[in-house]
Parts: structure tokens; C-alpha cells; sequence
């Protein structure tokens, strides 16, 4: 089926609902295919048909095809049916007749009014037997009095705002309906995680943990979107610390990346004020919504968070949040869609599949426009993306986020070591602000090298992973270099790194990557505070 991009559209009738609900079922269900039948709303009966392939049978006339699934609800008392395999199932006419079409599994539900009269059916189908299972079911149900009821509300409501109002009623609804299972679920989860499994009862339970996080991200979305769109969601203006909120933000996504071999990297300004007036919660959601979707298509390489203060507007304080990643980009003709509701602009692959509702970055350009500010994307295919959002926050106070004068490390010479380019720019670049003697190192054998050519070096700064290189020997090398003195080392090492005690004691301290500024330098003065020449 080709979809209308009604993603900058409102719903303005039934079509315009049918259509944003196919699409929505389309990135709920792995379904082949996807039927939504109304009539008794207008004067024409109201098909879409959504095909991921074409169905194997042979070509059959639409309305000759249609009128079997409906008997099937109909025969089934205008109840929700779950047919796991057409060839195993009781033989009927119906039946009979979409199995020879190339269905072999099948879940339907009815649409009907309040006072129980039928309007149509939306029905899934698929080649493969097995394909559904009762919870599925479940939620189609739910999505069906959706639609019955925003039908209900095209026939009832007479203006724009009562509509919105009573959709926005309706997901508040759903969603407390939905969560309240939900939480049980969840509850009980958690308690099974704590348990002793074996590995396929562990893999199993995780399947379950992440549909759970998946299906109340939807809810979330889905709410925050039906209120934006209602004019309800209100910006408020607290004092807060801007850094922090972005830190803290990015550190929820940062095991997950190490875990995919990827480096995040955070860099920050040092011009940021310690607290600005805003909306702490609803920026929060900004910059989780981008590094979420910045690490879900970003399989190698790196994922670089910056924040830049601007020059002052009035009374405020102009900041840039910039998150560039070197994932798998997006195609220029694809790129203008971005901001679009329930847009995909990637598609799932063998090796990947990527999934979510296309609400993500919708609601960051609605937040960001609420709150005055600006959002925009550049990418390329096969190469990476960069988001950038502009925000005019208000001052709340002068104070720097770092209480220490530029100079504050000056006459300091400190040598990094990080495999990573941008990694080891970022450092040094921040290193150097502070007026500190900086030399760089991409591998072991460079590092050694300036050693070797210069050992007053006041300590070192050393990423966990060097490639090919362990740090700890690494480590020992460096200190034989320098002898007749105490060197300290730093060990960088990503969030969640799990050190034994003999790596923990080859260095002077260790810092978590990302690094946050404030720790960078509290680690250093520390370290100089305290080191002596051995005696």
C-alpha cells in the first residue's frame, strides 16, 4: 500500500483516521498484511489494505476478498477471533477461501458502535502459521475501540477542540487501562530478573523486560503527543542545572553504547552558568529522545554530545545542544520527513530491526517549538547524523558551572592517551583551556615515545582500551620510564567497566567515561595536591 504523508496533518475525517491508524499498525505488528473495512459511516464503504508482499493466491477482486474475512467476525458472533493456522482450523467456506489466498494466520476484530450496531472490522494476516498470540489480540482490540471511538467522536462532535479534547481523554484513558496490567507485569519481571534461571529462561525474560520498556515508551509518546495537540502541555520554569541535566541524560544510554563498542563522548562549555530558568523534565526528554535515537542507529564508531552557550539574548541565555553520531545517516530525500509523526526513515534490515512508533523526534520539535527554540538535522547516508537544538533559556544566576579561574592548571604538563580522535581532542581541547602543557597519544608506542623523550610529565590520563594494548601493562611501562618518581596514572574507563582490585590499584584514580568536566578537574587537583617525589 502507498502511505499519504499525513504526518503535518491533523485527522480531519474518517479517511484521514484510517490511514494514520493503518500506518500505526504497520509499525506496531510484523504483519504482511493489514485491513481496516468501515462502512455505515458515509455513503461509500472506507477500505485500506496495507501489503508488506503480495499474498501467494491468485488475484482475487477486493470486495470478493473482504466479504469472507468479515463473515469470519460475523460467524464468530462480532467477537474477536485468533486463527493460529487456517489449514488446522475447523473447515468453513471463509476460511477455506483465505487459505488458498496464502493466509495461514489470522486475527480480527470487530468495530461497532455503542449501541452495538456493526461498522467493520480490522483484521491482520500473514503467511507464516503461529504468527499470533492472544496479548497481540489484546492490543488490536484496544487499537479497534480506538478507532470506533474516534469514528464515534466524527459523528458527535461539533468543533476541532471538543475532538481533541475527548481524543486526548480517550489516550489518558487507554493509557491507564493499559498501565495498569502493565505495571503488574513489570512488578513481576523485576522480581523474576532477581531469581536463579537458566540461559534460556534469562533470554526469555529479557524478551519480556524490553517489550515492557518498548510498550510504555508507546503509551508515553502517545500521551504526550494527544496533549501537545490539544494545546494542554505547559511549559514550565524552574531553576536548574542545565549540565547536569544533560549528563545525567546521556549516562542512562551510556552502558547500553559501551556495550556496542561505541564511545560517547561529552563536551561541554565551560561559559554555561551553573542554573538557568526552565523546564528541566521536558529538556530532559529532548536530549534522551535524540541519544536514544542516535544509539539505535549507530552500530561502530562514536557518539559525540555537545553543549555551547550562545551569545546573550537579553535577559537570557542562549544554548546549543548538538548530538552527532557516525551511525548509518539518513538519504536526503528521506531527511525532510525527520520531524514527521509516525515517520520511519529507516528501514529494519536481517541484521537490524529498529522498529518504534515515529513519535520521538515529532515530540522534540513540538517541545522545542513550545518552548521558543529551534531544531534541525544534517545527515548522510552511510555516514552519520548531526541534531542540533537551540534553546533561549532564562538566567537564573551568574555563577560558573566550574568556580575556577582558566589558568587554574597552568606550568601543568599531562600526557593523554585515547585511540579515539575525536575522544582525544575533546580532552586535550578542555585540558588546554585550563592551561595545562598537553601532549597527545593515539596508541601505546606514541605514548611511550614522548615518555621517552620527556618523563616530566606531572600525571597521565589513559583510556581503558588502547588498541592492542592493556592498560595495566601499559601502565608499568610508563612508571619504568620515570624512574626515582611517583607518576600518576588515570585510567578512563567507560561507564559499568568492571576492575578487579590489582588493575584498580596500577592506577591513581579512575574516572568513568563520558567524562564530566567538573570530575576531570577535581581528579587532577586532587592527584597534584597529593603526589611527592619517592624518596
Amino acid at each position: 500500500m502507498e502511505m499519504n504523508d499525513t504526518g503535518s496533518s491533523a485527522i480531519r475525517n474518517i479517511e484521514d483516521a484510517a490511514d494514520r491508524m493503518i500506518e500505526l499498525l504497520s509499525q506496531l505488528f510484523k504483519s504482511n498484511t493489514i485491513l481496516i473495512s468501515v462502512h455505515g459511516v458515509s455513503s461509500d464503504p472506507l477500505l485500506r489494505i496495507f501489503n508488506r508482499e503480495e499474498l501467494t493466491g491468485p488475484d482475487t477482486d477486493r470486495s470478493a476478498f473482504l466479504d469472507p474475512i468479515c463473515s469470519l467476525i460475523i460467524l464468530n458472533d462480532n467477537k474477536p477471533l485468533l486463527v493460529s493456522d487456517t489449514h488446522k482450523q475447523p473447515a468453513s467456506p471463509a476460511l477455506d477461501f483465505i487459505h488458498t489466498q496464502g493466509v495461514h494466520s489470522f486475527i480480527g476484530v470487530p468495530l461497532h458502535t455503542e449501541d452495538g450496531e456493526s461498522l467493520g472490522t480490522i483484521c491482520l494476516m500473514d503467511p507464516a502459521a503461529g504468527r499470533y498470540t492472544k496479548e497481540e489480540l489484546d492490543i488490536l482490540s484496544a487499537m479497534a475501540y480506538f478507532f470506533t471511538y474516534i469514528m464515534n467522536l466524527e459523528n458527535k462532535l461539533e468543533d476541532v477542540e471538543q475532538r481533541s479534547q475527548s481524543k486526548m481523554e480517550l489516550f489518558a484513558m487507554l493509557s491507564h487501562e493499559i498501565r495498569t496490567p502493565m505495571n503488574g507485569i513489570i512488578g513481576m519481571t523485576d522480581l523474576m530478573m532477581t531469581t536463579d534461571m537458566n540461559e534460556q529462561q534469562q533470554y526469555y525474560m529479557e524478551i519480556i523486560e524490553s517489550s515492557n520498556s518498548k510498550l510504555l515508551q508507546f503509551l508515553n509518546d502517545v500521551l504526550d503527543f494527544s496533549k501537545m495537540e490539544a494545546g494542554k502541555l505547559l511549559i514550565e520554569k524552574e531553576p536548574f542545572d542545565i549540565i547536569t541535566a544533560l549528563e545525567e541524560s546521556v549516562y542512562l544510554f551510556s552502558t547500553k553504547a559501551f556495550e556496542k563498542n561505541l564511545e560517547v563522548i561529552l563536551n561541554v562549555d565551560s561559559e554555561i552558568p551553573l542554573y538557568v530558568l526552565g523546564d528541566a523534565p521536558k529538556i530532559r526528554q529532548i536530549i534522551m529522545n535524540i541519544v536514544s535515537n542516535a544509539l539505535k542507529f549507530t552500530h561502530a564508531g562514536e557518539i559525540l554530545i555537545e553543549l555551547k552557550s550562545l551569545p546573550v539574548h537579553r535577559e537570557e541565555i542562549g544554548i546549543r545542544i548538538t548530538v552527532t553520531d557516525s551511525g548509518i545517516g539518513i538519504a536526503q530525500d528521506k531527511l525532510k520527513l525527520l520531524f514527521n509523526k509516525y515517520t520511519q526513515v529507516h528501514q529494519s534490515s536481517e541484521l537490524h530491526h529498529y522498529g518504534g512508533t515515529g513519535l520521538g523526534l515529532a515530540i522534540c520539535r513540538q517541545l522545542v517549538e513550545l518552548m521558543g527554540g529551534e531544531i534541525s538535522a544534517e545527515s548522510q547516508e552511510g555516514t552519520g547524523t548531526k541534531l542540533e537544538v537551540t534553546l533561549y533559556l532564562e538566567k537564573y544566576t551568574s555563577l560558573p558551572s566550574i568556580p575556577f579561574e582558566k589558568d587554574v592548571l597552568e606550568s601543568i604538563k599531562i600526557l593523554v592517551v585515547d585511540d579515539n580522535q575525536t575522544s582525544l581532542q575533546v580532552i586535550s581541547s578542555v585540558l588546554e583551556d585550563w592551561s595545562v602543557a598537553v601532549s597527545s597519544a593515539r596508541t601505546a608506542g606514541e605514548a611511550l615515545e614522548f615518555l621517552a623523550a620527556n618523563n616530566d610529565y606531572d600525571l597521565i590520563l589513559m583510556d581503558k582500551d588502547i588498541a592492542g594494548t592493556e592498560a595495566t601493562e601499559l601502565a608499568k611501562h610508563m612508571r619504568q620510564l620515570a624512574p626515582g618518581r611517583k607518576l600518576p596514572v588515570i585510567l578512563l574507563a567507560p561507564l559499568g567497566t568492571n576492575l578487579d582490585e590489582e588493575t584498580k590499584a596500577q592506577f591513581a584514580s579512575i574516572i568513568i567515561k563520558p567524562i564530566r568536566k567538573v570530575h576531570l578537574l577535581n581528579n587532577i587537583l586532587a592527584l597534584l595536591k597529593h603526589s611527592k617525589p619517592e624518596s
